[in-house]
C-alpha cells in the first residue's frame, strides 16, 4: 500500500525584485510504501524542505499531483495520520515538557483521559520521563529535539515526516535520536526523513532518494548496496618516506597526518602486495577496514562532485569516531543504570 505519492510535481518561487521564477521541484516522482523508511538526501537548497512543505499542503505545487493516505495534501484526513518534526522546530518554552505534549493532545482532540496516558507513553518512548516537569525553556539542544519527537508521536501517527532529525546535535544527541527512530522503524513506523548525514541514512533507511537541483536523480534500495565495493583503507604507522613514494608512483592514494599513514587500496587482489611493503619498510600495520560507502559515493556522482583520491580514506576515519563515540555513550548509560 503506498502512503504517499508525487506524480511529476514542479514548483518555482519567485526570485527577485524583477518577479521572476526559481524553479525548485522539476518534475519529482516519488513513492513511499507503508512500514518503509525513506530518505531523502541532498545539498542545502535541492528542494527536500519543499517536497515536505507540499506532503503537508502547506504549499500548493505548481502542477503535478501530490496524495497522502490517498487524499490531496493538506486534507484533514490526512493530516490526522501523521507527525511532523519540521526542521527547527519552535517551543512555548515557558511550558513543562509535559503541558506541552498535553498542549499538542487537545490540538489533535485527544479524549482527557486517553490524552493523559498517551502523554505519558511518548515521554517514556522518547526517554524525556525524568524532565517532563523542567520548562522548555532549560532543555538542551538534544532534549529539544526529543521532544519535538514526541509532539510528532503524540496522535500515534502512521507516517512520521521528519525535516532533517539530526541537524545541528551532537553525536551524543544524534545517537540518541537515530536509537529513538530505530525502535520507531522496528514497530512497523513509515518514516519520510530528509538529510544530509550519510552514515545515519545508512543505519535507518530502506530506500534512499537523490534530489539535486530540484530533480529526483535517484533511488536506491540499501539492499542493492550489501555487500557491494570491496575497496579498503590500510591504516599504519612509522611508514617511510621512500615507501610513501613508491606507494604513490604504484598508483595508490596515500595521506600523511603525524605517523598515521592511510592508504587507499581499489583492488583487493593488490592487498597482500601493500601489506608486503609495509611490512618490508618498517611499518606497523594498524588495522584494514572498508575504504567508504558505497552510498556515498552513488550520492557525490548524482550531484556531480567526483571525489579526490587523496581523501578517500577520510570518511571511514570519521565513521570510526562516531562509532567509537557510540560506544561510549552505551558504556555511561550502563553505569547510570547500575548506580
Amino acid at each position: 500500500m503506498s502512503i504517499f505519492r508525487l506524480h511529476d510535481v514542479h514548483k518555482s518561487y519567485r526570485s527577485d525584485f524583477l518577479r521572476r521564477r526559481k524553479p525548485v521541484l522539476q518534475g519529482v516522482q516519488l513513492e513511499l510504501a507503508e512500514g518503509e523508511t525513506l530518505a531523502y538526501l541532498g545539498h542545502n537548497g535541492a528542494g527536500k524542505t519543499t517536497t515536505i512543505k507540499a506532503l503537508l499542503g502547506l504549499i500548493r505545487v505548481d502542477s503535478g499531483r501530490v496524495e497522502v493516505f490517498g487524499h490531496r495534501a493538506g486534507d484533514p484526513a490526512a493530516l490526522a495520520r501523521l507527525g511532523y518534526l519540521p526542521e527547527n522546530p519552535w517551543f512555548y518554552d515557558h511550558l513543562t515538557g509535559r503541558e506541552f505534549l498535553h498542549l499538542v493532545a487537545d490540538l489533535h482532540r485527544l479524549p482527557r483521559s486517553k490524552s493523559r496516558r498517551r502523554v505519558d507513553e511518548v515521554l517514556e518512548l522518547v526517554g524525556m520521563t525524568e524532565n517532563a516537569d523542567r520548562r522548555l525553556r532549560t532543555f538542551s539542544k538534544g532534549m529539544l529535539q526529543r521532544m519535538g519527537l514526541g509532539q510528532a508521536l503524540v496522535n500515534d501517527p502512521e507516517l512520521l515526516i521528519l525535516d532533517e532529525p539530526m541537524g545541528g546535535l551532537d553525536p551524543v544527541g544524534r545517537h540518541q535520536i537515530r536509537t529513538l527512530l530505530t525502535g520507531l522503524k522496528e514497530q512497523g513506523k513509515t518514516i519520510f526523513m530528509s538529510s544530509h548525514i550519510l552514515s545515519d541514512v545508512e543505519s535507518l533507511a530502506d530506500r534512499v532518494a537523490i534530489l539535486d537541483g530540484g530533480r529526483l536523480k535517484r533511488v536506491v534500495d540499501m539492499r542493492d548496496l550489501e555487500g557491494v565495493g570491496v575497496a579498503k583503507a590500510v591504516r599504519c604507522r612509522e611508514l617511510g618516506p621512500s615507501a610513501v613514494d613508491r606507494l604513490r608512483r604504484e598508483g595508490y592514494a596515500v595521506q600523511i597526518r603525524g605517523d598515521l599513514a592511510s592508504i587507499a587500496v581499489d583492488d583487493e587482489g593488490k592487498l597482500p602486495d601493500v601489506l608486503q611493503l609495509i611490512h618490508s619498510e618498517g611499518g606497523r600495520l594498524l588495522r584494514v577496514e572498508p575504504l567508504r560507502s558505497s552510498l556515498e559515493e552513488i550520492f557525490l556522482a548524482e550531484i556531480g562532485i567526483r571525489p579526490s583520491p587523496a581523501t578517500k580514506p577520510e570518511p571511514e576515519h570519521s565513521s570510526s569516531i562516531q562509532e567509537a563515540t557510540d560506544e561510549v555513550v552505551e558504556a555511561v548509560r550502563d553505569v547510570q543504570e547500575v548506580r
